[in-house]
């Protein structure tokens, strides 16, 4: 049992390894290729990717955009928990075709969309409490993003990222004397529930059950992810909503 259990975890290890190497590579390609085309001058991929914005930005329109993504995939997620009880009352259902290549290509939109959406939204906040006069902040702007992608960091440093930038956003000027908020707790556990409980358990369960009550186990942990999207959406949501009224109150104020 000991080696089935060590040989689940290599395989975590290796794939984390393989993931980090992945994300490496392709940010250092990324600024290889800008900095060959550079077209405004060697400044051009620090505007990009790093922390050279002065000034607050209006976060209006990015998070609307952020908060559209996140509602979409609340209404999929709700989606395919109806088609999945349906298919518990009446049995196995066959969609039409092109019904099943709109609603992966819905999927695939949602999902990758709000990956690009929401690091850039935490970006854009961490820079804004900066900017409202938050001194000292652990994390850059550029880091605030990157940590959402960067193993093993990616386990834990957006939860400091997150809570740092909602420190901020109440008390921009004492940030450092305020608590954070439970809700960003709460984001965190079940992200990471949902994303590496799945992988964790069903990994396990192919190594130490027999592959039809591996399967079964696969199905519930599966269904069981599905369920736990919808807090943990309403949670980064609740999130986000609070962090861009506090910090456009604050920017209001300081302009009246």
């Amino acid at each position: 049992m000991i080696d089935r259990v060590t040989s689940a975890l290599r395989a975590v290890l290796n794939r984390l390894s393989a993931w980090k190497g992945s994300c490496f590579y392709a940010l250092v390609r990324l600024q290889d290729a800008f900095a060959a085309w550079n077209p405004r001058g060697d400044r051009f991929w620090t505007t990009i990717a790093g922390d050279s914005w002065s000034g607050f930005r209006d976060p209006t329109n990015l998070t609307r955009w952020t908060k559209g993504f996140l509602y979409a995939h609340l209404a999929l997620v709700l989606g395919r928990l109806c088609f999945r009880a349906v298919e518990q009352a009446e049995g196995s259902l066959e969609l039409p075709t092109a019904i099943r290549i709109i609603s992966i290509a819905l999927q695939l939109l949602v999902f990758y969309g709000s990956c690009v959406l929401v690091p850039v939204w935490t970006r854009r906040a961490n820079h804004n409490a900066r900017q409202l006069g938050a001194c000292g902040m652990t994390f850059t702007p550029g880091w605030a993003a990157a940590w959402y992608f960067l193993p093993p960091g990616l386990f834990w440093k957006p939860y400091e990222v997150m809570t740092e930038i909602w420190r901020a956003s109440v008390d921009p000027t004492d940030w450092e004397g305020r608590r954070g908020s439970p809700l960003v707790g709460w984001w965190w556990a079940l992200w990471l529930a949902v994303t590496w409980g799945e992988f964790l358990v069903y990994g396990v369960a192919k190594l130490m059950l027999e592959p039809a009550d591996a399967q079964t186990v696969g199905g519930a942990v599966r269904l069981a992810g599905l369920v736990l999207h919808l807090p943990m959406t309403l949670f980064l949501l609740t999130i986000v909503i609070k962090v861009h009224r506090l910090q456009v109150g604050h920017y209001d104020g300081d302009r009246s």
